[in-house]
């Protein structure tokens, strides 16, 4: 419950957030830069914060990060300038880090040859939370206004946090501490998993997270709408990523790969040619079940590829190089829209899927991730 309440927390104003600061800047690219704080901390940070965790262990950092999600919720509410917006999307960022040390401290409950489950229920619950929290969050706005978003958005973070109070951190028996090594931790197994992410990082939040709310709105597509969208692409986040484990059994990691893009290429590349709302909804639930596979895979290749003592670490590097992804989505995305047109930004982003694609087949050791699936 604490992860779902977490990510509501994070989410709730999502759909219209864009709109909220183009109503308050006037300016597109003003919108990416804003946006794309969300990310700065999360690149900056998540590596020291996955070495922390490891040190001190991961609950206390999950506490701090749900109290900085209803912190940002307050601050966005009364932020009423480009700085002051730019600031509390940062802060938010600071907040979201905190997946580093929560989503390690979930599949600790699990033994490690089950981490392809316990990632796919970790997304999971995450896409729960989100879909929930955006479908709501659109529908809270058009009839309560903005404000109350906000608000109830720093409620969900108060009750996530009680509810993290009663978890317990399971102790890990016959491991000898040692000093955790960088330069051990970091091979091309995972930076090829890094980078892969970061490709699909991309995708979300230059589209879904990003400006899939302001194309909607062009088209005229209604406040409560944009959030029945985001809310159906982030179901079938949740539905491919419960899927993962029976993927894994009729396909390997590169065959899952390779599907799971092509239909988030196909979806991306459709999504600007159409101006039926319909057509548009179709076409991001299906990209979004491409989504929820990579993401929930991605994860496990993680938790599988690393051992306990530098599993946060791993995590938190891994988290950290594919927020490069979430900071120059909306922050690219924001300067191709404001010069050529917001249609342009999903040829671009369906170019970084194809990289994101190339990265995951080729580059990646391929030999070594056969190793560690299932």
């Amino acid at each position: 419950m604490s992860i779902g309440l977490f990510w509501a927390s994070l989410y709730l104003y999502v759909p219209v957030l864009p709109i909220h600061i183009e109503n308050i800047t006037g300016n597109l690219e003003i919108v990416g830069i804003i946006l794309s704080a969300y990310a700065i901390a999360q690149l900056t940070l998540r590596i020291p914060i996955g070495l922390l965790a490891d040190k001190i262990g991961k609950k206390k950092l999950s506490l701090i990060a749900i109290f900085l999600s209803s912190a940002g919720a307050v601050l966005l509410m009364f932020s009423n300038t480009g700085i002051t917006l730019f600031l509390s999307r940062t802060l938010t960022g600071l907040a979201a880090a905190g997946w580093v040390p929560i989503s390690v401290l979930y599949s600790s409950y699990f033994k490690d040859e089950n981490a392809d489950r316990s990632m796919s229920q970790a997304v999971m619950i995450n896409s729960i939370g989100l879909l929930s929290s955006t479908y709501f969050g659109g529908l809270i706005a058009e009839n309560y206004g903005i404000d109350t978003v906000f608000i109830i958005s720093a409620i969900f973070g108060v009750i996530s946090g009680i509810c993290m109070l009663f978890s317990q951190e399971p102790e890990q028996v016959n491991i000898k501490p040692q000093k955790i090594s960088l330069k051990k931790i970091i091979n091309k197994r995972l930076l090829g998993i890094c980078a892969t992410g970061s490709c699909l990082f991309y995708l979300t939040f230059s589209t879904i997270y990003g400006f899939i709310p302001i194309y909607l709105t062009n088209i005229g597509a209604s406040e409560t709408m944009i959030g029945i969208t985001i809310s159906l692409s982030l179901t079938a986040s949740l539905i491919g990523a419960g899927s993962l484990p029976k993927i894994n059994q009729i396909m390997n990691n590169r065959k899952a790969i390779l599907f799971a893009w092509i239909l988030m290429i196909t979806t991306t590349i459709f999504t600007p040619i159409f101006h039926t709302l319909i057509i548009i909804i179709i076409l991001q639930f299906i990209g979004g079940f491409g989504r929820g596979i990579m993401t929930a895979l991605l994860m496990s290749l993680i938790i599988k590829q690393s051992n306990y003592q530098s599993r946060s670490t791993s995590m938190g590097i891994y988290q950290s190089l594919y927020s490069v992804g979430m900071f120059l989505g909306p922050f690219i995305s924001g300067i191709i829209a404001g010069m050529i047109g917001v249609e342009s930004i999903f040829y671009f982003a369906a170019l970084i899927c194809f990289i994101g694609m190339i990265i995951g087949m080729f580059i990646t050791d391929t030999l070594e991730l056969n190793k560690i699936r299932n």
